[in-house]
């Protein structure tokens, strides 16, 4: 760690201590308004460093409150709101109870505190959906570099009713998060995804097509970051293909493989390796703990069209919503933690259930968790199983579909 970056680190553990008084941090504030007009605030300026020649304000080290922060966030996922804000309090953070005005639909919102921060650090947003009917979490990890993903992801969590939406706090030049474990958004995606990872987590890139040399008017590029097609991401092609848009899969498979087929067409997998997502480490963390990963990336012009982009969104929030739920306790569908390593959750998902093989760049595979110890029996848990996904077939012409820019609704 550099010098300069040791005493921003120093600063923010002070400033941490010096926050609120347990009065003020037990209070959780409630605010009405349009979800989309949330995103966009948490997305923008006021929330998010800008990259290093447009905005001077430094990317502060959490480092030193990694482990209570995430401690923190997975309060807020189980559901203890007051304790949560009480620990964000601490951490330079509040909790907001938030209302959408549209479909009154309430979220419990985790920002900077910017009457106590004064300067935010980079560390970025985090929205619960407390009453979410789907195992997944949306994660946006460029607003500023990758044009139009905070919308993306917003209309997809606020569509498909996902578990959580992470929005990233610093351009990627300040502070790259699927490079870095040690982030803030890091250890948010280790506490809502679950010990055994049974949240799935899709995160939201933008490519510029005219950097890679992919077949002519490729719109969508999707990889579990292994080269892997698992069921999430046989649905999520479908679901593009049934929209006439232009998508495809990272694998390894050969070209003429039937698997490779179903999803590329004529096209060798390996062709999109350059958004692979191999290092991401969100992928990589989710992957080890028997977990899916669902990286997207949307070309510019899917973005930057109004039209597309809502399509895009809908086709990402049909195909997470295809996906298997995960269990239920006690009436309740909760978010798990890494520090609830004995929870219900992680142990009725795990009964009876074998660690399967894990063959990179294979067939299409059905991954489960692997085996936790002693497996415990709770009545009230449900496990269901992954049904059977329908892919649309490609052709030899996909690889040829001229490029759109804005694409007509079915």
């Amino acid at each position: 760690m550099s010098k300069g970056m040791a005493v921003l680190s120093l600063l923010a553990i002070v400033a941490c201590s010096a926050l609120a008084g347990p009065a003020d941090a037990e209070l959780i504030v409630k605010q009405n308004g349009h979800f989309s007009e949330l995103v966009e605030q948490l997305s923008g300026k006021e929330y998010v460093l800008g990259s290093p020649v447009r905005d001077d304000r430094p990317y502060v080290d959490p480092t030193p409150v990694l482990h209570a922060f995430r401690h923190m966030a997975a309060s807020l996922a189980w559901g203890d709101v007051k304790v949560a804000a009480r620990k964000a309090a601490e951490l330079g953070y509040e909790v907001i109870e938030f209302t959408d005005v549209d479909t009154k639909h309430e979220y419990y919102v985790l920002r900077e505190n910017l009457k106590t921060v004064k300067t935010i650090r980079g560390w970025g947003s985090y929205i619960v959906n407390p009453q979410s009917k789907v195992d997944a979490i949306v994660e946006v990890p460029h607003p500023y570099a990758d044009m139009h993903t905070p919308e993306v992801g917003g209309q997809i969590f606020a569509e498909c009713e996902a578990r959580g939406l992470l929005l990233a706090g610093a351009h990627r030049d300040k502070a790259d998060v699927p490079d870095l474990v040690d982030s803030i958004f890091h250890q948010v995606h280790a506490a809502w995804i679950g010990p055994l990872a049974q949240v799935t987590a899709w995160q939201i890139h933008g490519f510029a097509g005219q950097k890679h040399k992919f077949p002519a008017g490729t719109q969508v590029v999707a990889s579990t970051g292994d080269g892997a097609i698992v069921p999430e991401i046989a649905a999520l092609d479908s679901a593009f293909d049934e929209q006439g848009m232009s998508s495809y899969v990272f694998t390894e498979l050969d070209a003429d493989n039937d698997d490779n087929k179903q999803v590329n067409g004529d096209t060798p997998g390996i062709a999109f390796r350059s958004l692979a997502a191999a290092k991401n480490e969100q992928g990589r963390l989710s992957r080890s703990l028997g977990g899916s990963f669902v990286h997207i990336e949307l070309e510019g012009t899917v973005r930057t069209n109004k039209e597309s982009r809502h399509q895009a969104s809908a086709a990402i929030a049909l195909a997470m919503a295809a996906a298997p739920r995960g269990e239920e306790a006690d009436g309740r569908r909760q978010l798990a933690s890494l520090e609830v390593e004995a929870s219900p959750i992680s142990l009725a998902v795990n009964h009876e259930v074998a660690t399967p093989a894990v063959e990179v760049g294979a067939k299409i595979v059905d991954k489960a968790p692997p085996a936790a110890a002693p497996a415990v029996v709770v009545a009230a848990a449900t496990v269901d199983v992954k049904p059977e996904v329908r892919v649309a077939a490609k052709h030899a012409a996909a690889a040829t579909k001229p490029r759109t820019g804005a694409i007509s609704a079915p």
